[in-house]
């Protein structure tokens, strides 16, 4: 096998995808702001938080924990990093997602990236239960953040119940009242927002994928070029070395036979 043909192969298929999943995790990184600060004024609302309509879990219970790597190698330590994490966790329910992310035998959901994005509502079924039956005390994402082309870190983020602003930065206008239906409204919103936010971390994720896989066939490239190099330098030096020898050589016996 050729290895040098395997990377480059690699690095066309980051090249062709970075672009692309750079700019989608660019434009969802600007929606997430603003959908966390809209849930953040409905759940914080004191009308609904009196009368008891906004409903958290209970905090002793332990967290489901939803980890995201690759299908693909070739990506630097983007599996390596989620792993180990993945690993240090003792307690809790655990998704994963990603074929390369080593899985130990308690996870309860497991998902190449393929079989997520033909089938999401497997994890979906997970977000929902979080909020309608309230079964772990909070959904953290565990995945590499992509922040820019030279930034990229991985993470666990907790994406509910959505920590409460301190009271002095509450706006009291945006304490509204709702009526009808309010506990159904309320859950079906918060389902939808963590929806958006497990799509917005996996676009985040596969841009961090691409890059860092683009950056590591690009100097394992780099550094096949030097070793053709070194080997090119070395076999030219053996040849030069065989040639001098061989005009010693034939000085050698040239003089041999004039003594002679």
């Amino acid at each position: 096998m050729n290895v040098k043909a395997v990377v480059k192969v690699m690095n066309f298929h980051a090249l062709l995808r970075v672009d692309a999943s750079r700019r989608k995790a660019d434009k969802l990184a600007a929606m997430e702001e603003e959908l966390a600060a809209m849930m953040r004024i409905v759940l914080n609302n004191r009308n609904l938080r009196a009368d008891k309509r906004v409903r958290l879990p209970d905090p002793k219970l332990p967290p489901l924990r939803i980890y995201m790597g690759s299908d693909l190698g070739f990506c630097g330590g983007v599996n390596a990093s989620v792993t180990s994490v993945l690993n240090q966790d003792r307690t809790g329910e655990k998704v994963v997602i990603g074929k390369k992310v080593r899985t130990p035998s308690e996870v309860s959901l497991f998902l190449t990236r393929e079989d997520y994005e033909a089938e999401p509502e497997r994890v979906y079924g997970y977000l929902e239960r979080a909020v309608k039956e309230r079964c772990w005390s909070a959904v953290e994402l565990v995945y590499n953040h992509y922040y820019n082309l030279s930034s990229i870190k991985q993470v666990s983020r907790r994406i509910y119940p959505l920590e409460a602003l301190p009271e002095e930065e509450e706006n009291q206008w945006d304490d509204f009242v709702i009526e009808g239906d309010v506990e159904g409204l309320l859950n079906d919103m918060t389902v939808s927002y963590l929806v958006y936010e497990l799509q917005i971390a996996a676009a985040s994720a596969y841009a961090a994928e691409n890059i860092m896989r683009q950056n590591a066939t690009m100097e394992s490239l780099k550094k096949l070029d030097e070793r053709e190099e070194e080997e090119v330098r070395q076999a030219r030096k053996e040849k030069n070395q065989l040639a001098f020898q061989k005009t010693i050589d034939s000085y050698v016996k040239q003089k041999s036979l004039e003594e002679a």
